[in-house]
């Protein structure tokens, strides 16, 4: 159901079947006459989304020859149906730095990265079933032409001079956009508020945890009123409130994976990922569902990236070509 959160902005559930995400909140700022409207974020590739999405937009008699959609950061729940809205008629804006790294998308490739992660422990048998389970890959977008928007570019739609800040650690260029005269900001995933963004280790970001925190106290440094997350809802918590808990959250993250560090010797990423502490359904970590498991080794791997930079942990190649890790600091 499309619900108003605010004078001309629109949110449309769009449904995440199988996913803990559960849904994506696509925002729809309507244009006043003769301008056009904004669309904010797509759902997956898949039937699902799609006839969420836009039955949301019939509903709200939304014409895409004049809308144009804005994508926060890359994730396939945000891009996935960016393709058939531009064949629709939509222009897409999105973050240069996310932009390129879909543009160029050998940087980030599936493939390198399962290769990476062979070397941080995974199994191979595993990362092959994850390449075909995986809705980040299965549901990802096509190819699209989109325009770069920079930090302080200022996006004007319905009333609002949205303008867009850089956000990067959730991905490297996630962005969220600002209305200062209404203290109201679209926070893509950058803060949600009953679930915890995944942080994970990227190739092209050397410490996405450290710029993560950092992006934290930006953002909460903003007078916003009105926050409107990607996922869920903010159960009436400021930004700053949240921003206090997530980083609390990774402060105890952080020690609880130096503790498992110190603890062993010469374990690998994939190893200390299974004893940290998940909040998921699955009984054991041979349990988790493959695209879950994906992402706890990547935040793994976020943490420990944390630790080596700051001189808590050092990292050498092992007797079987796999990483390990071990406690040098305190």
């Amino acid at each position: 159901m499309v619900t108003k959160v605010f004078d001309r902005i629109y949110s449309i559930p769009v449904e995440l079947p199988q996913n803990p995400l559960r849904c994506l909140n696509s925002y729809f700022v309507q244009g006043l006459p003769g301008e056009k409207n904004l669309l904010i974020d797509t759902g997956f590739r898949r039937e699902e989304c799609r006839a969420a999405l836009f039955g949301g937009l019939r509903e709200l008699g939304a014409d895409l020859r004049n809308t144009d959609l804005f994508l926060t950061h890359l994730h396939s729940d945000h891009t996935g149906l960016a393709p058939e809205l531009q064949a629709a008629g939509c222009r897409i804006r999105m973050g240069r730095v996310d932009r390129d790294l879909l543009e160029h998308n050998e940087r980030i490739s599936w493939r390198s990265r399962q290769e990476r992660l062979t070397r941080e422990g995974m199994p191979w048998s595993e990362l092959e079933a994850l390449f075909t389970k995986n809705p980040a890959v299965i549901y990802a977008p096509g190819p699209f032409d989109s325009e770069a928007v920079d930090e302080g570019d200022v996006l004007s739609y319905g009333g609002y001079d949205f303008r867009a800040i850089s956000a990067p650690g959730h991905t490297p260029g996630q962005m969220c956009l600002y209305d200062a005269a209404n203290r109201l900001m679209i926070l893509g995933d950058h803060v949600l508020f009953d679930i915890t963004p995944n942080i994970i280790s990227w190739e092209v970001m050397e410490d996405s945890l450290g710029t993560y925190l950092e992006s934290l106290q930006k953002i909460a440094a903003y007078d916003v009123e009105v926050p409107l997350p990607a996922h869920r809802t903010t159960h009436g918590m400021t930004v700053p409130e949240r921003v206090r808990q997530l980083t609390e959250h990774h402060g105890a993250r952080l020690a609880e994976t130096f503790a498992i560090v110190a603890r062993g010797h010469g374990q690998t990423a994939y190893t200390i990922a299974g004893q940290m502490t998940w909040k998921i359904s699955a009984k054991s970590w041979a349990e988790f569902p493959p695209g879950q498991k994906w992402f706890a080794i990547g935040e793994a791997l976020s943490h420990l990236d944390y630790l080596r930079l700051r001189g808590k942990v050092s990292k050498e190649m092992g007797p079987n070509g796999c990483y390990v890790y071990e406690a040098t600091g305190k």
